[in-house]
């Protein structure tokens, strides 16, 4: 509806001149006003009369709301929203009548601003009640709005930006949700919109799943299951289709990653025990027939018997989308004993996502399952093909690492290997590529599929995980906590080398004897200098990088999809250090 580089002034003058005559000022000195933006103020006039009559906001009981909505959305909006933790971004989804069914805050910023706005649960945001906002002119209009500031029609809002768009039904037109980004006012606010645009089509896409005969079966018995159950319920469909009852929303991502695999290996309906954030749970899970998926509804938080557990495992780290699919894809591969290509740039946890648990060259598991490439320089290719074939001869799962190291023609005898003993074992291979192009020509040797695992700019809020769990293994009791600012220096470093820079990086003040808080002096002398990036500016950053990846890589595209100039992505992309 309107730019993020009009002037707020402006638009207050025009608004002031607009109540007062009911015309609005083109002149340079007013600002120029949409005309969209007028009609919502006339609507807005109309209901609720003067912009002062608007003194809060209204609320309705939460047993009104549309719980069928939230369930269907919880689990994505879930993951999304880890990823604007530290942006100051708050996100709500509302139904067509402008009800908030959730707000998700991941940072204090975020959480005070929604707070500051009256923006909870139950709150009533349709225009005829409150006026021009981000949430009820989108229901109201059915099309996506950005209203900056004092373009709200109430004062309440004068001090925030709210970027909101339609969900809408791919088949029947119906507008199901709303979803709005709202923060405090900005310097830089232009990717916030195509940002609300492109998290709105992934949900219609999650819709559109649901609406598969498999995906339908197994909505319908997580519904049953979360009306019924007293405690969280997630449901696992086909094609990685989640549902997460409005109970499940204390799950962390990492939390439904873990259940998603665990489900993946549950053949009968059972109770179980598992390991999660929060700690020990009973799980009953239900399967469903024709491969419709599994239905997980926790039960009380306990003290299991170590023998009832079985062998605990350690979680991979990480909360991020782009990771968390990844795990999911390697999960079904592995249980469905299809190999599978797993590559990425170097260090950024190729063998720990093929393992299933952190990866330690010299523990057990690693020693077990881990076949080296390199080791056919020493060997020759035939005797590491022998000793190879004997591996998956006894029908044990084998993860073969550092493809890229192998030669062309021992590549054509490992693809005559793996197709020869083709589904008696799991098989994974890894392999370490600068770009996809050049893992797919690996992988399309061996005539196998790929996954591509994200490094670690592109997983830039895993890194205070990522730093807690690596302090835990490397020097325990250290207290090495990372201050604010220091976690945003490392949230913006370009990690060329990724999980193995960041371990780097602890080991180093380790060594040092470094103590207590960590502070930017402490970092090393090439990250001290590095500017930190604004809430908005990490928002911008993902903005592109989702982007580029929808449009493998293509500037032009990508500028397209985001609703700029390809000089404006290109500064962008030359600013953020990002390469296509």
């Amino acid at each position: 509806m309107v730019s993020s580089d009009r002037d707020g002034l402006g638009s207050e003058r025009s608004k002031e001149r607009w109540l007062a005559a009911g015309e609005v000022g083109t002149s340079e000195g007013l600002g120029a006003v949409s005309s969209d933006l007028i009609r919502s103020w006339e609507r807005s006039r109309a209901a609720v009369g003067l912009p002062t009559n608007v003194h809060d906001v209204p609320y309705v009981a939460e047993d009104v709301l549309d719980a069928h909505v939230l369930d269907m959305f919880q689990a994505p909006l879930t993951r999304f929203a880890d990823e604007l933790d530290g942006t100051g971004l708050g996100m709500l989804l509302a139904d067509a009548q402008g009800r908030i069914l959730q707000r998700w805050a991941t940072d204090g910023t975020a959480a005070r601003h929604l707070d500051s706005v009256g923006t909870n649960r139950g709150a009533v945001l349709a225009e005829d009640l409150v006026g021009t906002n981000g949430v009820g002119t989108v229901a109201a209009t059915g099309r996506s709005v950005q209203i900056v500031g004092t373009e709200h029609y109430a004062d309440l809002y004068r001090n925030a930006v709210c970027t909101g768009t339609p969900i809408v039904h791919p088949m029947t037109g119906k507008l199901v949700a709303v979803l709005t980004l709202s923060c405090g006012i900005t310097d830089s606010v232009a990717l916030v919109r195509p940002l609300v645009k492109s998290i709105a089509g992934q949900l219609e896409r999650h819709v559109l799943d649901a609406q598969q005969p498999e995906a339908r079966m197994m909505l319908a018995a997580f519904l049953s299951a979360a009306r019924t159950e007293p405690g969280p319920v997630v449901g696992f469909g086909p094609q990685g289709l989640v549902m997460q009852s409005q109970k499940a929303a204390r799950l962390t991502s990492a939390d439904v990653s873990s259940l998603a695999e665990f489900c993946g290996g549950v053949r009968r309906d059972g109770r179980y025990f598992l390991e999660l954030s929060h700690g020990t749970s009973e799980l009953r899970v239900t399967t469903l027939d024709d491969g419709a998926g599994a239905i997980v509804s926790l039960q009380r938080e306990r003290s299991a018997p170590a023998a009832a557990l079985g062998p605990t495992r350690a979680q991979l780290v990480g909360r991020a989308p782009d990771w968390l699919a990844v795990l999911q894809t390697v999960a079904r591969h592995r249980e469905s004993r299809k190999p599978l290509v797993i590559a990425g740039e170097p260090g950024t946890g190729k063998a720990s996502v093929a393992l299933g648990l952190p990866f330690k060259p010299n523990s057990a598991p690693a020693k077990a399952l881990t076949v080296d490439a390199a080791e056919r320089h020493l060997s020759g290719s035939r005797k590491w093909l022998q000793r190879l074939a004997d591996r998956l001869d006894a029908a044990s799962p084998v993860i073969v690492r550092g493809l890229e190291t192998l030669d062309a023609s021992t590549l054509d005898g490992l693809s005559s290997l793996v197709e020869t003993h083709g589904g008696s074992a799991p098989v994974m291979f890894t392999v370490s590529a600068s770009t996809t192009e050049e893992a797919a020509e690996v992988a399309g040797r061996l005539n196998l599929p790929q996954v591509w695992v994200p490094s670690l700019r592109e997983r830039s809020g895993d890194v205070g995980a990522l730093w807690r769990f690596f302090t835990d293994q490397i020097c325990p009791g250290a207290g090495l906590e990372l201050r604010a600012e220091t976690l945003a220096i490392l949230e913006g470093h370009d990690w060329r080398r990724n999980l193995k820079e960041l371990r780097g990086i602890i080991e180093d003040l380790t060594l040092v004897g470094k103590r207590g808080p960590v502070l930017p002096p402490d970092l090393p002398a090439q990250l001290q200098g590095a500017r930190q990036l604004t809430m908005i500016e990490r928002a911008e950053l993902e903005a592109i990088r989702r982007a580029l990846k929808e449009a493998d890589g293509n500037r032009s595209r990508a500028a397209e999809i985001l609703g700029l100039s390809r000089a404006t992505i290109y500064r962008k992309m030359k600013a953020y250090r990002l390469t296509a």
